[in-house]
């Protein structure tokens, strides 16, 4: 037991501090509101964070794996793995859907059929990865963008050669730093996510236990089955036993920031920590989390998947044929991808899913409110996700030996480091 304290201890205090705002928020309800601004000095802290650690890691671990052909084999792994993990993601929960159907003895006329504002949407996709001004890309709205830049600068840091060891040494510098921010801000996590939580369950605990409960419970039991047994598959098929278990010793933490901010971002410097202390390779890890940021959704692609099943049910669609699963698959990872990337893209997902089916505008307000409440599992599952397919792609790309040699170069710099 002491044992368990010591190697889970932070994990355990977020957990517990979860719990009781959960706790709160449920018998505050919307007056639990009023904690949001205690909340948002730990989330604010933490998103100043995200740029300036994303920009330095991302250039440091491109410009340190010095062979640009690995880069590129390792950049075509991933895309071919978040595609294949999403195809597998949407065909799981479309079979979940079919076997408890979320629409059972949902009485629909409790649900609003309001039409929403879609002016402000737009459908281009490739804005996601330019910006049209150097200032933009220091934002947590251009993170795609950021990725982009920060891959195409470190590979201008290995073209330059020689010149270029002193910007080599600085970035090595400011990530040891940026490290030891992120380890700073920690320190506010158990209250901020507390605050959150409290909020969460406090404005969205009517919607919960309303007409879309069923719906609600379905999602996030497919959500948690695929969680433990998907990830710790994907671990396994990485690099083993050892890697299962080093993937569930660090996991906790990101998962939980995940779960209580519904922030992609705000996981993000948990993450990039976590997938070194799993063994992931120093050149691969942060390419493997940053990329899976942005493009790499299983959690969202199963969300999309239960507000398509849900509103063409209302329609009367039958989803369940050949064609309309492999529209529906198409439509989920689309959506998914794109979700939060672009101007609109949370209506743009939806849009994408009511112009595949025909479906009216009356639907989307329905998909979004689907969306909020289902928002926590499916960043959880969208963080959580990125590092299990890191240790796949390390195994393709360094070969099956791949954790041993990594743990190994980690524990030499420890070593190095304390000397």
């Amino acid at each position: 037991m002491k044992k368990l304290w010591q190697n889970y201890r932070s994990s355990l205090l977020l957990l517990g501090c979860m719990i009781l705002g959960g706790v709160v928020g449920a018998f505050w309800g919307p007056g639990a509101a009023v904690l949001t601004p205690w909340a948002n000095i730990f989330l604010n802290l933490l998103y100043c964070c995200v740029v300036p650690m994303i920009f330095v890691s991302l250039v440091y671990a491109v410009a340190s794996m010095d062979n640009m052909r690995k880069l590129g084999k390792l950049l075509v792994v991933l895309l071919l793995l978040f595609l294949a993990t999403g195809i597998v993601a949407s065909l799981f929960m479309t079979g979940f859907t079919a076997l408890f159907d979320p629409t059972k003895n949902v009485d629909m006329t409790q649900l609003a059929r309001e039409e929403v504002d879609l002016s402000g949407t737009q459908f281009d996709i490739l804005s996601m990865f330019t910006v049209s001004d150097f200032s933009l890309l220091w934002s947590r709205s251009s993170l795609m963008a950021l990725v982009v830049f920060a891959i195409l600068t470190g590979i201008a840091v290995i073209m330059a050669g020689e010149k270029a060891k002193p910007v080599m040494t600085l970035l090595e510098s400011l990530n040891e730093i940026i490290v030891k921010l992120v380890g700073m801000v920690m320190k506010l996590a158990p209250m901020g996510l507390g605050f959150y939580f409290a909020v969460l369950i406090g404005t969205n605990g009517q919607d919960i236990v309303g007409p879309l409960s069923r719906s609600y419970v379905v999602y996030v039991a497919a959500i948690l089955i695929y969680y433990f047994v998907g990830q710790s598959i994907m671990a396994f098929i990485g690099g083993g036993k050892k890697a299962v278990g080093l993937y569930w010793k660090h996991t906790v933490t990101p998962s939980l920031t995940a779960l209580g901010t519904c922030s992609t971002a705000a996981a993000l410097p948990y993450n990039m920590i976590a997938g070194k202390r799993m063994g992931l390779p120093k050149d691969m890890s942060d390419v493997c989390v940053l990329m899976g940021a942005n493009l790499h959704k299983d959690g969202a692609t199963m969300l999309q998947i239960l507000e398509a099943t849900f509103v063409c049910a209302m329609c009367g669609i039958d989803l369940f044929t050949p064609q309309n699963i492999f529209l529906l698959c198409v439509a989920a990872i689309v959506g998914s991808t794109i979700m939060g990337a672009i101007p609109g893209g949370g209506y743009v997902g939806q849009l994408v899913i009511a112009s595949i089916f025909g479906l009216p505008n009356w639907t989307i307000p329905i998909m979004a409110l689907i969306t909020t409440l289902g928002d926590p599992f499916a960043t959880l599952l969208n963080v959580s996700a990125d590092t299990a397919v890191g240790m796949i792609a390390a195994r393709i790309v360094n070969g099956r030996d791949w954790l041993e040699r990594s743990l190994k170069e980690y524990a030499a710099d420890e070593k190095k480091a304390e000397a």
